[in-house]
C-alpha cells in the first residue's frame, strides 16, 4: 500500500500545522456533562454496592475486601489490557516520520491545535471495517486506524481521514478512555452508560469538526456508506433519514448503543457547519 496522497511538500499556511488552537470548551456537548455527573453518582452506588455485597459475604473488615478485590481486579484488568494493547502494537503498524509521514504530520498538527502531547498511532489492518478508536494503557495513549480509513485519503484526498484522526483525538483530550474505566460499575444502572458515550461522540464529532471542516461530513459518510461509495451520498439527504426514520425499532436500537445513529451525527455536523 502506498503513502497517503498528499506529501509533505503540499504544506501550505491554510494546512493543519498552521492553523491556531481549538478552543474546546464550547465544543463539548451539553449532554456529556450532565451524563457525566449521572454516572458518576451512579458508579459511587455501584462501587458501594459491590463492596457491601462483598462485604457480607466475606465477613471479614472492609478494609481487607478493599485491600483483596482491589488487587484482583486491578490485575485482571491490567492483564486483559495489556494483552489488548500488546496485539496491536505486536501486529500493526506504527506510524512515524519515515512511515506514512503526511500521517504522522497530520497527527502532530491536530495533537498541537488541541495542545495536547502527540500519541502513538498505529494502522491495523482489519478486514474492510472502516473505524478508528482511541485507547489508553497506563499514562501511554495510543489512536488505532484501520486500513480501510487510511485507503480513503489515497482515493479521495486527506480531508475525510483528517476528521477521524481529529475525533479520536478529542477523545484522549476530553480523557474519555479513562472515565470510562473508573465509570464501569455505573453500567448497573440500564442505559445510563451508553447514553453517557453518545454525548462524549458528539463532543468528538465537533472537535474534529473544528480541526477538520471540509471532511467532517464525509467522514461520517465514510463509516456510513464505504470508502468507494461516500462521495456519491448527499450529506442532507441523508441527515434526513434521522427524521424519515425514527420508528420505535430505530429509538430502541439507539437507546442500547455506545454510538447515535451516524444519521444524527451528520445531521449534528451540518447544523454545527451552517452556523
Amino acid at each position: 500500500m502506498t503513502t497517503m496522497v498528499a506529501s509533505t511538500e503540499s504544506i501550505s499556511p491554510n494546512s493543519p500545522a498552521f492553523a491556531p488552537r481549538v478552543d474546546i470548551a464550547p465544543l463539548i456537548d451539553a449532554r456529556e456533562q450532565r451524563r457525566f455527573v449521572f454516572c458518576v453518582f451512579a458508579a459511587v452506588l455501584g462501587y458501594t454496592f459491590i463492596i457491601g455485597m462483598l462485604v457480607a459475604a466475606a465477613k471479614v473488615p472492609v478494609a481487607s475486601v478493599f485491600l483483596g478485590y482491589g488487587i484482583a481486579i486491578f490485575a485482571f484488568v491490567t492483564l486483559t489490557h495489556m494483552l489488548f494493547v500488546g496485539r496491536i502494537r505486536g501486529n500493526a503498524v506504527r506510524v512515524s516520520p519515515e512511515q506514512f509521514p503526511e500521517l504522522h504530520q497530520l497527527l502532530e498538527a491536530h495533537a498541537n491545535r488541541l495542545a495536547m502531547p502527540v500519541p502513538a498511532m498505529y494502522i491495523l489492518q482489519a478486514g474492510g471495517v472502516l473505524n478508528a478508536f482511541a485507547v489508553k494503557y497506563f499514562r501511554r495513549k495510543f489512536v488505532v486506524v484501520f486500513s480501510d480509513v487510511i485507503e480513503i485519503a489515497e482515493q479521495h484526498g486527506p480531508d475525510a481521514v483528517s476528521f477521524i484522526v481529529g475525533h479520536e483525538l478529542a477523545h484522549h483530550k476530553r480523557n474519555h478512555p479513562t472515565k470510562f474505566k473508573w465509570l464501569t460499575p455505573a453500567r448497573l444502572i440500564p442505559f445510563a452508560m451508553p447514553a453517557y458515550s453518545r454525548a462524549c461522540e458528539y463532543t468528538c464529532d465537533a472537535i474534529g469538526g473544528a480541526l477538520a471542516p471540509s471532511g467532517a461530513s464525509a467522514g461520517l459518510l465514510a463509516l456510513a456508506a464505504g470508502g468507494r461509495l461516500f462521495p456519491r451520498v448527499d450529506a442532507r439527504q441523508y441527515a434526513g433519514q434521522a427524521v424519515v426514520d425514527h420508528g420505535l425499532s430505530v429509538r430502541m436500537a439507539e437507546i442500547f448503543s455506545t454510538h447515535p445513529h451516524l444519521t444524527k451525527r451528520v445531521a449534528a455536523v451540518l447544523r454545527r457547519t451552517a452556523m
